[in-house]
């Protein structure tokens, strides 16, 4: 189809209400409830067939007309924050490079925002990582005005270019969307999720929200929930709404946050020494992190005979289950009463610091170990979950230890 063709047809699908804007929702996982959305655009035909941005969004990129479509999509979700009332969150909206050189694009924000009597902090933008690797200086000074305008700046498709660790730093943004590449490996590979923990870590040491997009299994999901993942954005909880969906889904369905996204507290995250953890990691054969309350768990190392039967993330009650299945016949019910999660939140709620248990387990070969069990509660300043950090150590030693 001709560029102008293309760009004339746009033109009337908006003017005929083709042209809509579908909102998908970006869950605050720790509280279990809607806490800000995405704005898509989406073509919806006469005949009802949707055309995905993919398929004409590019061309109107190519020739500069995009500029047209980020506009009604940022003017669509003014209106659907003013329908939302007291039961607003942030809807975010892309905006491309191009707008960096628009002299009125912080005007133009403003008048909209005036328009609908809403506030500023409702309404984000969101720029994508290949566009500040395209245009670096010009849209970092772009960002700045935007900032200094009262708005929140997302940056979208963060670690899908090559460019990201140097230009963060520089780009005063509030708010860092995961790409989905990071879960490709559906968090199942020691490498995948040792990078992906590296980039939360990094996130946070900036002062970051972080929202993770694409998240579509529940293995996925086990995992992030022990990366202290700000949100979730993905099909996991739901797919992108169009606007009477997504309005119904704030006001009647799901709960949604009071306010807006806010950064999290400073003592958020803890100092990494690497002695140490290398230290710890020789002392343990098996250090395992669990967020009890969301019944999740990833093994932060996995080294020895019961590494073949545990999955290296997934449910806290499976891996319990599994745990038990190899310890020797006579301590199992004791383990199964010390570990399981209601005794864990129970001795938590009463103050104890540790759960400890030492038992012996059998290997593959029938041959038998003593293993010490402990278990120490994590309190996280940002949320009400309640974490536990399983140390297992093998305490068959050699001869001569003992004196």
């Amino acid at each position: 189809m001709d560029n102008q063709i293309l760009l004339e047809n746009i033109i009337a699908a908006i003017e005929n209400g083709e042209l809509q804007a579908y909102y998908q929702p970006q869950y605050n996982a720790k509280k279990g409830v809607v806490g800000g959305a995405e704005a898509l655009v989406r073509w919806v035909k006469p005949d009802g067939t949707i055309v995905l941005p993919k398929d004409f969004i590019p061309i109107l990129e190519e020739n500069g007309q995009l500029s047209v479509v980020d506009w009604f999509i940022a003017e669509e979700a003014c209106k659907t924050i003013k329908l939302l009332k007291s039961r607003a969150v942030r809807i975010s909206v892309n905006f491309g490079r191009e707008h960096a050189h628009d002299s009125q694009f912080i005007e133009k924000l403003d008048k909209l925002v005036e328009t609908y009597g809403i506030n500023k902090e409702f309404l984000g933008i969101e720029i994508t990582e290949s566009d500040v690797a395209t245009d670096k200086q010009d849209v970092i000074e772009w960002v700045n005005k935007i900032v200094a305008a009262g708005y929140a700046v997302s940056i979208d498709d963060f670690g899908s270019g090559m460019s990201s660790l140097s230009f963060v730093k520089d780009v005063p943004a509030k708010i860092l969307k995961i790409d989905r590449s990071f879960l490709a490996d559906n968090c199942q590979t020691e490498r995948g999720k040792m990078t992906l923990e590296s980039v939360f870590y990094f996130a946070h040491r900036l002062k970051l929200i972080t929202v993770v997009e694409g998240v579509e299994t529940e293995s996925q999901l086990q995992f992030i929930n022990t990366c202290d993942c700000d949100y979730i954005q993905g099909f996991i909880f739901s797919k992108p709404l169009e606007k009477s969906e997504f309005i119904r889904m704030c006001i009647e369905e799901a709960p949604v946050e009071i306010g807006t996204m806010e950064p999290f507290e400073e003592g958020a995250v803890f100092e990494q020494v690497k002695i140490l953890i290398d230290s710890v990691y020789k002392k343990f054969q098996i250090i395992k992190f669990a967020n009890i309350s969301k019944n999740s768990y990833t093994f932060m190392r996995h080294e020895n005979f019961i590494n073949t039967t545990i999955p290296e993330t997934g449910s806290y009650d499976e891996c319990l289950r599994r745990i038990v299945a190899v310890t020797v016949p006579e301590s199992q019910k004791d383990v199964l009463n010390a570990f399981n999660r209601k005794s864990l939140l129970e001795a938590y709620k009463n103050g104890e610091k540790r759960v400890m248990r030492i038992v012996n387990q059998i290997d593959e070969n029938n041959e038998i170990h003593k293993i010490a069990i402990e278990d120490y509660f994590m309190e996280n300043e940002r949320n009400s979950d309640v974490y536990v950090v399983s140390f297992i150590q093998n305490l068959d030693f050699e001869d001569g230890t003992y004196v």
